[in-house]
């Protein structure tokens, strides 16, 4: 019932967002997007050889940008972020996550337009060839007949799992094989298409742990492990060590922020769905918690847009109303 009380306040919050942005002026702010799988057409997501995951495919992609140049918004590279924005501006950065090879299809879109990205990377699967274990999950779940809701399950519980962790479950329950990608839609790129790639002028590379680690989940030392190890790898890969990270699932904590100053990790990034407004990014504890907002290849492109553009959220404003009256009483 919350559920779908929820899905029908959002779908209402979806209505009322031209209105808002038509009668009010839209707040000057760093709009920052995540992406991850980027598929050829619909026909590839349903092979189901990898997690659907977001469902967004090139076509979208490319819309996506369309909709923010037409409106006069500026697409910033994470350097131009470090260094300091125009607070009188709107912006939006370009953000993918994992580094899965059918990321390379955002290029010929980012040449197109002339608008850079970030590609945070997960270190390890890329070295050796390793395919997500979101894909196992969902691939090998979908042979052996089960539905959405009990994958969605499953991939809950590995979420509160270390990476090891993970790694053995999936090979007691689906074999030694599972592991090893079985197409280009769920493959990471390999170390020679990263080096390749990460040499173009508006691809940039960020840290993504070495195993997609959702870094509360371990002790300090494994957090330590887990940045710093996926920055010699990447430095070892593109030649340079990430400035960036974006926190797997979104989820640090104090010993995830002592690391990443450690390692000269200026900019990271979360899943807090937010605007980033411009005078907060002036203070340097901001820039390691940037919000992030995500797109949907299920729902309507301009509506979500729309939505994230617009400053007022009737969602939003009841989970703040409730939680200031659980806070009271």
């Amino acid at each position: 019932m919350k559920t779908i009380l929820r899905n029908a306040i959002r779908q209402l919050d979806f209505i009322m967002a031209p209105l808002v942005l038509a009668t009010t002026n839209e707040q000057n702010a760093l709009n920052t997007y995540l992406f991850h799988a980027l598929f050829k057409d619909e026909g590839e997501i349903k092979k189901g050889l990898a997690d659907p995951q977001q469902q967004v495919t090139v076509k979208m992609f490319r819309d996506f940008i369309l909709y923010h140049k037409n409106l006069d918004y500026i697409f910033v590279s994470p350097k131009d972020v470090i260094q300091g924005l125009d607070p009188d501006q709107k912006y939006v950065m370009i953000t993918f996550d994992d580094g899965y090879y059918n990321n390379l299809r955002a290029l010929p879109v980012l040449e197109e337009f002339n608008v850079p990205a970030l590609f945070f990377v997960t270190a390890n699967p890329v070295k050796n060839n390793k395919a997500f274990w979101w894909d196992v999950a969902y691939r090998e779940g979908k042979k052996a007949g089960m539905t959405d809701a009990d994958i969605l399950e499953e991939k809950n519980y590995l979420l509160s799992l270390t990476d090891d962790a993970i790694d053995v479950y999936l090979l007691q329950k689906y074999g030694p094989d599972c592991l090893t990608p079985v197409s280009d839609t769920d493959r990471p790129m390999t170390p020679e298409e990263l080096a390749t790639f990460a040499k173009h002028p508006l691809v940039h590379i960020g840290n993504h742990t070495c195993d997609h680690a959702v870094l509360t989940n371990y002790d300090a030392d494994e957090i330590d492990l887990q940045i710093s190890k996926a920055q010699d790898i990447i430095e070892n890969i593109v030649g340079y060590r990430p400035e960036t990270i974006a926190y797997p699932c979104g989820e640090f904590n104090n010993d995830v922020l002592e690391v990443c100053r450690k390692e000269n990790i200026i900019l990271g990034i979360t899943t807090e769905h937010a605007k980033n407004l411009n005078s907060e990014l002036y203070q340097p504890a901001s820039l390691l918690a940037l919000n992030r907002f995500t797109i949907w290849g299920h729902e309507d492109l301009v509506s979500q847009c729309d939505y994230y553009r617009s400053d007022f959220h009737m969602l939003e404003t009841m989970k703040g109303v409730l939680k200031r009256f659980k806070e009271a009483g």
